[in-house]
């Protein structure tokens, strides 16, 4: 049975955010929090006569965003939003590790660091504040020195067996570290969002929505904010601009698919 005319909208949708010149798939979200689809205009009053009064009212200037809130963090949206695809491949990351001392005066590092990024620090007995750095050299004579063969790190014997030693450091990682870089000249481009999600009636039909905002630049602005307790979220947010459809500027079209019923392959999930 059809969908009636009057609908409620009561969940979230899942949206798919394409190129908006080549329609390849850039990232899809099935997590959503939340999804709005806003417009505006301004409003432009004509005033005149005694006491000034409103004489025509009209609008001008509509705008139109897409507005996402997203509690899951798909570093392929973080790469559109900043304007620079995430890359996969090895990639310079950082390491600190804090290590004990065993009897034979050495540690060994987690990884290999990279030449002249090695930072060595013997720590006081709380494990947290910097008694000395110790430098590159020959831990054998110099009481404030170390040496590095590979990953294993060699000191003076003046620092026992059961001392903390801190170091911080740069290696490669591996080849299937995804790599989000912002710079200061990329910025997001032009996308196009189609989504689906459902309608119920007073009759009991469950029928899908779907969407499509036609051009969408997704705003530049980023905040991940890492807290205890709580999921960094982000926002996927976008300004839209009118595209051409059948002679019109278009934002976007929400489309009540009244003759199917929510569930079926069309829409991604089991009857």
């Amino acid at each position: 049975m059809a969908l009636d005319n009057t609908t409620a909208i009561v969940d979230v949708v899942d949206f798919e955010v394409q190129d908006y010149l080549t329609r390849d798939l850039l990232f899809s979200v099935d997590y959503a929090e939340s999804v709005t689809l806003k417009t505006d205009a301004e409003i432009l009053e004509i005033r005149g006569g005694i006491g000034n009064p409103v004489r025509i009212t009209t609008s001008h200037s509509r705008t139109a965003e897409f507005n996402s809130e997203l509690p899951l963090i798909d570093f392929s949206a973080l790469g559109v939003k900043l304007g620079r695809k995430a890359v996969k491949g090895a990639a310079t990351a950082p390491r600190s590790e804090k290590l004990v001392v065993g009897d034979d005066h050495e540690v060994t590092l987690d990884q290999t660091p990279l030449n002249g990024t090695l930072k060595v620090y013997a720590l006081e007995s709380n494990g947290r504040d910097i008694k000395t750095e110790l430098k590159a050299g020959t831990p054998g004579t110099g009481v404030d020195q170390y040496s590095i063969t590979g990953k294993v790190i060699t000191v003076n014997t003046s620092i026992t067996e059961g001392s903390l030693i801190k170091v911080l450091y740069d290696y490669t990682s591996g080849a299937n570290t995804q790599l989000v870089r912002v710079t200061a000249s990329d910025f997001p481009d032009y996308c196009r969002i189609t989504g689906t999600g459902y309608a119920l009636d007073e009759s009991g039909n469950k029928s899908p929505v779907a969407f499509i905002c036609y051009r969408c630049k997704p705003t530049p602005e980023f905040e991940m904010i890492f807290k205890a307790g709580e999921a960094a979220k982000i926002p996927f947010n976008c300004n839209m601009a009118p595209d051409i459809i059948g002679g019109k500027g278009v934002f976007f079209d929400i489309i009540p698919l009244a003759d199917e019923e929510y569930g079926s392959d069309s829409d991604g999930e089991d009857s």
